[in-house]
C-alpha cells in the first residue's frame, strides 16, 4: 500500500531586513561616544547649563536623582573602559541581529531599563556604577540562554561566538576587583535571561523535531511538514 501525505501549506516567512536595527545600533553607539567625549572635556565647562555628570551614575537605593541614573551606562571612567564596552557591544549586537534582525532596539530599551532597576534594587548602598557593561552582560546572557533553549545550528553557533569573544567574562560576576561593577554585571545578566525566557521565546519559536524517513520505500510522506 502506498500512502502519500501532501505537504501542508505554511505562511511564508517575511524577509526581515536588519537595516533598521543597524541604524539604531549606530545611533546608540554614537550617543555613547558623545557622552564619553564630553565626559573627558568636562561638559560643564562647555555648557554651564549642562547636567552634572557626577549625578548620572547609578547609585543603588538613592532616590534623590533616580531618573538621572538612567544615563549611567553611557558614562565611562576612561578611554580604555569605553573602548572595551564599545567593541563588545558592537560584536554582540551583530550576533544579536543574526538571530533577531528587527528586535535590537526593543531589546536594548527593555534591557537598559530592567538592568538599571535591578542594579538599583540589589546593589550595595553608597556605591556608584557607570559603564555599558550592563548592556554587554545583558546581550551576552540573552544570546547564551537563547542557545540553551533552542539548541539549533544558528543559536548554538551564536552562543559559541559569545563565549569565544567574551572569554572569561564569568569572572566579572564575582566580587574580585573592587573597581569592577560585578553587581551591575549580575543585574545585566539577570535582565538578559529574563528577556530570553519571556520575549525571546516569542521572537524565535522552537523548531519542531524532524521525523526520520521510513525504511519502506512504499511508505512516502513529507517528514518535514509543520504541525
Amino acid at each position: 500500500m502506498r500512502i502519500l501525505i501532501s505537504k501542508m501549506n505554511s505562511n511564508p516567512v517575511k524577509n526581515q531586513s536588519p537595516r533598521v536595527s543597524i541604524l539604531w545600533i549606530c545611533l546608540v553607539l554614537l550617543f555613547v561616544s558623545f557622552f564619553q567625549y564630553f565626559d573627558v572635556l568636562h561638559w560643564s565647562v562647555l555648557t554651564p547649563w549642562g547636567p552634572d555628570l557626577a549625578k548620572c551614575s547609578i547609585r543603588p537605593h538613592d532616590t534623590s536623582v533616580f531618573l538621572a541614573q538612567f544615563f549611567g551606562p553611557f558614562l565611562h571612567g576612561n578611554l580604555e573602559h569605553f573602548l572595551g564596552n564599545f567593541t563588545s557591544l558592537v560584536v554582540l549586537s551583530i550576533l544579536f541581529i543574526v538571530l533577531f534582525p528587527n528586535r535590537w532596539l526593543l531589546f536594548w530599551v527593555l534591557q537598559h531599563i530592567l538592568s538599571i532597576v535591578l542594579l538599583w534594587l540589589i546593589g550595595s548602598p553608597h556605591t556608584s556604577h557607570i559603564g555599558a557593561s550592563l548592556w554587554v552582560y545583558a546581550f551576552s546572557f540573552f544570546l547564551i540562554t537563547t542557545g540553551v533553549i533552542h539548541r539549533d545550528k544558528a543559536t548554538l553557533s551564536v552562543m559559541f561566538m559569545v563565549f569565544v569573544w567574551m572569554g572569561g567574562f564569568i569572572w566579572g560576576l564575582l566580587p574580585i576587583d573592587p573597581k569592577v561593577s560585578w553587581e551591575g554585571h549580575i543585574a545585566g545578566s539577570i535582565a538578559g535571561v529574563v528577556l530570553a525566557l519571556s520575549l525571546g521565546l516569542r521572537w524565535r519559536r522552537k523548531q519542531p523535531a524532524k521525523l526520520q524517513a521510513p525504511d519502506d520505500p512504499y511508505m512516502q510522506f513529507d517528514v518535514n511538514q509543520e504541525a
